[in-house]
């Protein structure tokens, strides 16, 4: 199966669906190929793990690009027209909204090539917790 989601993009519902269309899409759409999204090895050890590793050049037109192309993926999958346009994704929406698809798509990447995050969700909720048991200080601190 592959992932997709639902996000609200300029007042509207819309799908997104990652797979092989996501990526051949992208590709039509910005006339590079889908490899901007890999980050770059560098360098590797002896056993061929990366030791240095620079991240994807993908640019911000390139995950929007990518995010449109997963949009037209979910509908195309079922002979549908896609609510949104790309003229409306990059001219009405807020930045909170270019932001929820770039995350959406790169999420949705992650998951098609399991890709695993590189902080368990397990360690991140614990340091949330911390950081709300965290009481700020009682007298003004500054010194005159």
């Amino acid at each position: 199966m592959n992932p997709g989601t639902t996000i609200t993009i300029c007042a509207k519902e819309v799908r997104m669906r990652y797979c092989a269309a996501a990526e051949t899409g992208y590709e039509s759409l910005s006339g590079k190929s889908s490899t901007v999204f890999s980050p770059i090895i560098k360098e590797r050890d002896a056993d061929g793990k990366p030791t240095k590793v620079e991240p994807p050049l993908a640019t911000a037109d390139d995950y929007i690009k990518l995010g449109f192309a997963a949009i037209i993926a979910a509908y195309s999958r079922n002979d549908e027209e896609t609510p949104i346009t790309a003229s409306e994704i990059i001219y009405d929406a807020t930045p909170f909204e270019v932001t929820t698809l770039i995350q959406s798509v790169i999420e949705l990447r992650m998951k098609w090539y399991a890709i695993p995050d590189v902080v368990p969700a397990s360690e991140t909720d614990e340091q949330h917790e911390d950081e709300k048991n965290v009481q700020p200080p009682t007298t003004n601190i500054r010194q005159s």
